[in-house]
């Protein structure tokens, strides 16, 4: 079997075509691993740095333990299934990925890709950059493929190879959110002593909220969290967050629902998801600033080969709605008063960890419609390719 393959657009591998691309069969687990890969599979153990190293068509593999703890994965995971690694490559970057290696078979001496890969058991999304040139040892009937992998993290790649201006700008965020904690409870003694204006003291105290809110956004955006996700129902999460603001919104004239297509699978869910959820759900309710409904429709979905849980969040006016599909989001976008700040960039980084992603359209004037992508892991649904 070959690893060439017909490109196709990124994300429209299904799971079968992965194995036709890269399987390691029962008669190619019978085959002994070609000539030489064994003896260099023990000298990679002394590579200082995460590597690999493959065989031409990617039946067979050994990685150090550098590489090892940072994948997460083990030679044995990828021999129990060999569309293993591809299903963990982002769907946007399996094109560029596969468009390496076809080089190397066409007999390129070296190439290199950067693309996102989902490690195991981890919920942060790495950035591998991966460099892998060909290797012919003795008496081997192909070169086998060296492979070093540079970690990059997504959280990071803003600031590629420059530690000290990552730890200030944390360091900076972290003071700011200090200072204008103690600003804030100075001002709260001052209100309830009565010492300034109570208008004054409201503009002010909302003021030193926008900036402390900015700055834990910027914190987001930056620096995501790393907690071990959680297996959830998003549907559940969503409904917590439309709770949280169902007064408030009953109080702009918005009516709300909320309707389950199907029973979901649960899926791995960090802490921030119920953030992100809560910001699109501000966004819509900004958008409907002279009341209207907000209706919620939840479901399972494939797209490109992928099944996905789809949550539509629907906003409904009796007048235009006041936003453009290109700003939504746009960082510092301001609807009907609304300040979204980071908040959209936030929700649109924190669905792409969890290999999904947010969209929004206008279908009419006055209806707009969100659409969040989660994807499902195999595990969760019956591969019914």
């Amino acid at each position: 079997m070959s690893f060439i393959m017909p490109m196709s657009k990124p994300g429209t591998l299904s799971r079968n075509k992965m194995k036709q691309t890269v399987a390691l069969n029962a008669t190619d687990a019978a085959k002994p691993l070609r000539a030489g890969l064994i003896e260099a599979g023990t000298a990679i153990e002394f590579v200082p740095y995460p590597a690999a190293l493959w065989s031409l068509d990617r039946h067979s593999c050994f990685f150090n333990d550098d590489a090892r703890e940072l994948l997460g994965f083990c030679e044995h995971d990828l021999k129990q299934d060999a569309a293993l690694w591809l299903e963990r490559i982002h769907p946007d970057d399996r094109k560029k990925f596969l468009r390496a290696w076809q080089s190397l078979q066409a007999g390129e001496s070296r190439v290199s890709s950067r693309y996102r890969f989902q490690p195991k058991n981890r919920s942060q999304v790495l950035w591998l950059r991966e460099a892998s040139f060909l290797y012919a040892s003795s008496g081997a009937e192909k070169p086998n493929v060296w492979t070093v992998y540079l970690e990059e993290l997504a959280s990071e790649s803003l600031f590629r190879g420059t530690g000290q201006v990552r730890n200030f700008v944390r360091g900076l965020t972290h003071e700011m959110g200090n200072n204008l904690q103690a600003i804030r409870g100075e001002l709260d003694i001052l209100r309830f002593s009565h010492a300034i204006p109570k208008d004054s003291a409201e503009t002010i105290y909302r003021g030193i909220n926008q900036v402390r809110r900015l700055v834990h956004e910027i914190e987001e955006y930056l620096f995501p969290s790393s907690v071990e996700p959680k297996t959830e129902d998003p549907a559940s999460v969503l409904a917590e967050v439309i709770q949280s603001r169902e007064k408030e919104m009953a109080a702009h004239g918005i009516r709300t629902g909320m309707k389950l297509k199907q029973s979901l699978p649960k899926v791995p869910l960090d802490l921030q998801f119920g953030r992100a959820l809560t910001n699109v759900i501000d966004f819509s309710q900004a958008l409907l600033s002279k009341g209207g409904e907000l209706n919620i429709e939840a479901g399972v979905c494939r797209q490109d080969g992928e099944n996905y849980i789809e949550l539509k969040i629907v906003s409904s006016s009796d007048t235009s709605l006041q936003v453009e599909e290109g700003d939504v989001f746009r960082p510092f976008a301001n609807v009907n008063g609304h300040r979204a700040g980071l908040s959209m960039a936030v929700a649109q980084q924190i669905l792409k960890r969890h290999f999904g992603k947010i969209v929004f359209r206008k279908e009419q004037s006055n209806r707009g419609v969100f659409s969040l992508l989660i994807r499902v892991p195999n595990t969760a649904l019956p591969d019914k390719n």
